[in-house]
Formats: C-alpha cells, structure tokens, sequence
C-alpha cells in the first residue's frame, strides 16, 4: 500500500492567508485579512467533503473538502485556504495525525465555505 501523502495522491496546492488578529473593541480579538499575503502549500491529497450532523444543535456543518497534507504545514486554525479557486474556511482545529513514520504523518483540514 502506498503512503498517505505522497507520489500522485499529493498532487495538489492550497494557498493560505493568514490574517491579522486584530482589536474587535469588545474586549476580544478578530481576524482582519486585510494585509493577508497568499502562501502556496503544495502536497495536499483532497477528498470530497461530506455533512456532518449537530445533534445537540440540530444543525449540520457541510464539510467541502478533506485536505491530509504534510504533518508540518505551517497552517492554523483561523487560516483561510483556497481550494480551485474557491475560499473556505477551516472547521474545527488542525489536526496533527502521526504516522509510524515521516511519510504517513500528516496534517488533516475540515473545510468549509468561506462566508463574508
């Protein structure tokens, strides 16, 4: 079985944004992506995204993509990643999934549509 995140499964490029944590005037702290410089990550391998029930909540979060790249892409959890030209946001935390070794260590990303 080949690797997780190699060869041609890893064939494709997101681009971060990383925003600036700014003062909201509320006590708290937004993202302003004003500044936001586009940073190319390549090695990611996608998978379609799926629904995910809320059943506390009764609502659902429609997940777009899957992304499993490399365990130490330089991204986080208020980043927003463009997917084939589309924004979207990530839900949820970054995971960090190890591997018994480098090559399937890996990163995964929830991606949802970017809104606003």
């Amino acid at each position: 079985m080949a690797p997780v995140i190699g060869g041609i499964v890893a064939r494709h490029t997101l681009v971060r944004e990383r925003p600036d944590m700014v003062d909201n005037g509320r006590g708290g702290v937004e993202a302003d992506f004003t500044n936001a410089t586009p940073v190319d990550l390549t090695g990611w391998a996608l998978d379609a995204g799926n629904t995910v029930a809320d059943l506390q909540n009764r609502d659902g979060a429609s997940i777009r993509w899957t992304a499993r790249g490399p365990f130490d892409a330089d991204v986080e959890r208020h980043d927003r990643i463009t997917v084939f030209g589309e924004q979207c946001k990530i839900d949820g935390a970054v995971v960090r999934q190890p591997g018994p070794s480098p090559r399937t260590s890996h990163t995964i990303l929830l991606l949802v549509n970017w809104e606003g």
